[in-house]
Order: C-alpha cells, then sequence, then structure tokens
C-alpha cells in the first residue's frame, strides 16, 4: 500500500542498526538454569532500521541516519543496506555495530538481551554527513539518547533543526536510564511522543493512560499517541482524544510491534492525514506484524 502524495514533507531516522537473533523459548530461563530454545531467524534489525522499512514502504521521503562501523556485525548490516539500495550516509571504522538475542515466549512477548556496539556511542563529528535543517519530523529513540550520546544528539538536534520540524519521540524501554536534563529537554523541544502504556507510566508515574497522556501533553504541547497493544491506542492533542481499537489477531510475536506503529504513524502525518487517521495506519500495520516472525516487512507489507 502507498499512500497518495499528497504532502512533500522529509523524514529523517536517527537511530541504530543492529543484528537481531530471534529465539522462541517456552519460558525465560531462571538463575542457574538451563533450557532449550529454537533459532528462529537471524536478521537485520533496530529501531531505527525497522521504522526506515515502514516509512521507505509507504513511498515518504526519507534518510536513514545510523552508524555503520568495521567487524562481523557491521559487514552484515553493509551488505544487507547495499542490497536494500538503502544509502549509508554515517561510517565510522572504530567499533563493530551491536547485536541482541530476542527471547519470544508462547504468547508472543518478547524480552531482551542487547551487546551494544557503535550505535550508542553518538559523536559531534557524525553530524558533519547531515544537514538537519532539510527535515520536516525527525524520529528518535529513547536508545539513543543513554549516557553521554543524549547530550550530543539534543544538542546536535536543537541548535541544527528547522523551527518548524516536529521530533517523533519513542522512548524505548530503557527510559529510567535517560538522564533526567536531556529528557526534560527532548520532552520541550516540538516533540510528539509515541510511545506504550508502561513508557507512559514511567515518564509520568501514573496509573491511567488518560492521566499520563494529560500530563505529557502539559509538558510537550504537542500530540501524545500511546499503544495499547490489543487495545489499540490512545492519541491525545489539545482539543481531542481518543482510542483507535485494534483489531483481534493471532499474535506470533511483538518484535517491531511498536517500530511499525510509529513508522506507519510519521507515514501518515508526513502524507497530511490527520492525527486520528495516522493512528488507524499505524494500527493497520503493527496489526499485519506481529502476526509473523519478526519485524520482516517484506512478508507481509
Amino acid at each position: 500500500m502507498k499512500l497518495e502524495q499528497t504532502a512533500n514533507k522529509h523524514v529523517l531516522i536517527i537511530g541504530a542498526a543492529v543484528i537481531d537473533m530471534i529465539v522462541h523459548v517456552n519460558q525465560l530461563p531462571k538463575t542457574g538454569e538451563d533450557i532449550y530454545g529454537k533459532h528462529v531467524e537471524t536478521m537485520v534489525g533496530g529501531c531505527a532500521y525497522n521504522v526506515q522499512q515502514v516509512i521507505n514502504h509507504f513511498g515518504i521521503n526519507h534518510d536513514l541516519f545510523v552508524p555503520v562501523g568495521i567487524g562481523p556485525h557491521a559487514h552484515i548490516i553493509r551488505t544487507h543496506l547495499e542490497k536494500q539500495q538503502i544509502p549509508i550516509i554515517l561510517e565510522d571504522t572504530s567499533k563493530d555495530n551491536g547485536w541482541n538475542i530476542s527471547f519470544v515466549e508462547p504468547d508472543g512477548e518478547r524480552t531482551f538481551l542487547t551487546i551494544p556496539g557503535l550505535e550508542t556511542e553518538w559523536r559531534h563529528e557524525w553530524f558533519q554527513c547531515i544537514h538537519l535543517a532539510d527535515y520536516d519530523y525527525i524520529y528518535l529513540s529513547g536508545y539513543e539518547l543513554e549516557g553521554t550520546s543524549g547530550e550530543v544528539l539534543i544538542q546536535e538536534i536543537m541548535q541544527n533543526k528547522a523551527n518548524h520540524a516536529k521530533i517523533i519521540f519513542d522512548p524505548g524501554p530503557r527510559i529510567a536510564y535517560l538522564n533526567k536534563a536531556v529528557l526534560e529537554t527532548i520532552l520541550t523541544a516540538n516533540t510528539i511522543v509515541h510511545c506504550n502504556l508502561s513508557e507512559l507510566k514511567e515518564l509520568m508515574s501514573v496509573k491511567t493512560v488518560e492521566e499520563g497522556a494529560t500530563f505529557l501533553y502539559q509538558k510537550t504541547k504537542e500530540a501524545v499517541v500511546i499503544t495499547m497493544g490489543a487495545e489499540g491506542c490512545f492519541y491525545l492533542d489539545k482539543d481531542r482524544s481518543g482510542i483507535i481499537p485494534a483489531k483481534s489477531v493471532k499474535v506470533v510475536d511483538t518484535i517491531g510491534a511498536g517500530d511499525s506503529h510509529t513508522g506507519a504513524f510519521i507515514s501518515g502525518l508526513a502524507q497530511g492525514l490527520t492525527l486520528e487517521e495516522a493512528c488507524q495506519l499505524g494500527n493497520r500495520t503493527s496489526e499485519k506484524i506481529v502476526q509473523q516472525s519478526g519485524c520482516n516487512l517484506a512478508n507481509i507489507l
């Protein structure tokens, strides 16, 4: 499905491309325990790469800004990006890219064990490869905001993005590890927050989605979108809010479900859809993703 070309927005996707090893387990191991698992697939993943796949599918003008290093994992990523004809904007030969094991339980829930690499060490000189003022939407994941990388990214984005540009921020599951000053800056920088319910509760220390989204909107003054799994997603803006329900589908695993929703949501906004319509597009896309193993968009979109 391609969106009708009603706008000419330019999207920058900042983040990581890593190696995902997907392993199915009956249950997660306990300390000292030895369990069997089934290796399902090893593939290129990472939040930014997953988001790019969706945005590219919908034909949106975009650039993928991820570091590609040197080493066995970087070689796989470089070869894969070249095969897909995705321009490699940022190369750095100081380190290999990271990888992770995604443990998937029978209900489809996934748990990650991540070995970080080059993608967690953002540097000011990398931004000489890009002109931030060219973009209307900038996707940013919380994974890249940990440690000194967060300070680098925030400084570069805040100083060099266009005044009208909106940041689409996905906090990610490691939100508790983010520097509070960095987080405060990103939330007050013309930022649309797109997160799941557990991330919202971590951000705002609240019990309900409505309360959390309201508090978050009071800080960002921009739309807030909260994905809620099988219940769909909740949206809130200045003068409207509501729930976009999800269809009931058989869940194989949830790897990439949030990323695919974010990518479709950004695609909708970039093509002039309303907030509600962009959320609906996100729902339809993530519903397809969870029905197959891994975030392999080529199989379903």
